[in-house]
């Protein structure tokens, strides 16, 4: 993975004074996380994305109906990397899952874990990036031809995780049922050239309920998402 660039001092101080953010009725409200960089200062200031003009999944109408699918994009396999740590220090964990026919019956497959939290620090001077995983994680694996979604989940919140499907979150996490939209999915963008990596996502995941959308930051790799079915 290249080096990314760290944010720049004034984005920081913007992610540690911002205010509550909306797009629209539907779409959630983004919350800055005490004493962190909040997730309009990382999508502007690492990837130069803008929190909802680059939005590929926005909740234009129901939760359930929002695009939350993969498939492969290419040969090999896909690859899902954790890159910025800002949730809960109890150990984190991720992988992807095949929905069944029904929301509520995914099948599950951890990938990788860490216990670790990054701190402003880390952010502005992009130290300790990424998140020392721990034994047996792996950040690859090969799907084949199914169709599948990213999920994540914290030790300490015993509630079964959250899934890039808002209609899994619904199904399974009866904590977060009434706002089951946790995880804004963006092109990934090479920090150091500007440019849109092919067949390549960035992630921002909320396990809580407060809407930071940065608990775990990932970028995802050789994969589509699936818009409207297709």
């Amino acid at each position: 993975m290249p080096r990314l660039r760290p944010l720049r001092p004034l984005l920081v101080l913007i992610a540690l004074t911002s205010s509550a953010a909306a797009q629209t009725p539907n779409q959630p409200r983004i919350t800055p996380g005490p004493n962190e960089p909040d997730w309009v200062a990382v999508l502007k200031g690492i990837y130069g994305l803008d929190m909802f003009d680059d939005l590929l999944n926005p909740l234009e109408t129901t939760a359930e109906a929002t695009p939350g699918l993969f498939r492969k994009a290419g040969d090999g396999p896909i690859a899902y990397t954790p890159i910025l740590a800002l949730g809960m220090v109890t150990v984190n964990r991720g992988g992807i899952y095949v929905p069944g026919a029904e929301p509520g019956q995914p099948t599950k497959r951890e990938l990788w874990s860490y216990e670790f939290k990054h701190e402003g620090p880390d952010v502005e001077r992009w130290q300790n990036i990424p998140p020392p995983l721990l034994d047996g994680s792996t950040v690859e694996i090969d799907p084949g031809d199914r169709v599948f979604g990213f999920w994540v989940s914290n030790d300490g919140l015993d509630d079964g995780g959250v899934f890039t499907q808002p209609a899994e979150v619904r199904a399974i996490n009866q904590r977060l049922a009434e706002q089951p939209y946790k995880a804004m999915i963006y092109p990934y963008v090479d920090p150091e050239t500007g440019e849109t990596v092919p067949n390549s996502y960035l992630i921002g995941w909320e396990y809580s309920t407060n809407d930071d959308f940065q608990d775990v930051v990932c970028r995802v790799d050789n994969v589509v998402l699936i818009q409207d079915g297709k």
